[in-house]
């Protein structure tokens, strides 16, 4: 018996389920847990795109449900009904990514997943997600990673990499 995949097309995008992607999500909250444990992943639809692909696209994109083809995506199939993100890739672009820069994309989307779990998306602010940055910097990698193909690879090893949990300063909670 095969595999079978959660698919929604809208606007001649095809949105297959990505298996990969959410195994290796699973994997970075297990390891990274203090980062990532409070992401509900059954909340998260992780997909690939397939079909017209605009030449400037970037390889994926993170949305909630307050985003309209985020809300299509969890309406249109019953399987996805309850999501409330979806993070979805390119085929053709995010193969050809290499695995490091997947993970670490990956990481920084669910990151960005707000603590409430309510299909709101954190706002990108160098409080939040500077600790990223903060660790490409300090290991000689510099602020544009994205850029880079030789990063760390997160899931490697049975140590976390060093990164530092952010902290809110007024109260001195976790971000």
């Amino acid at each position: 018996m095969g595999l079978i995949y959660e698919v929604a097309i809208i606007m001649d995008i095809e949105y297959r389920e990505s298996l990969e992607n959410k195994s290796i999500a699973e994997k970075l909250q297990e390891k990274y847990y203090p980062f990532l444990g409070y992401i509900n992943l059954n909340e998260v639809y992780f997909a690939e795109m397939i079909g017209y692909e605009p030449k400037k696209a970037p390889a994926y994109k993170m949305q909630g449900v307050t985003s309209g083809w985020v809300r299509e995506i969890v309406n249109l199939n019953p399987a996805t009904r309850g999501k409330q993100y979806c993070f979805a890739v390119w085929e053709e672009k995010w193969s050809n990514l290499p695995d490091q820069n997947k993970q670490w994309i990956i990481f920084r989307s669910l990151f960005s997943i707000s603590p409430q779990g309510d299909g709101k998306l954190r706002p990108f602010d160098v409080m939040d997600y500077g600790f990223i940055v903060e660790y490409f910097v300090r290991v000689g990698i510099g602020p544009y990673w994205e850029t880079k193909d030789t990063l760390p690879d997160l899931l490697k090893g049975e140590e976390c990499l060093p990164l530092v949990l952010p902290m809110d300063d007024e109260n001195n909670e976790l971000i």
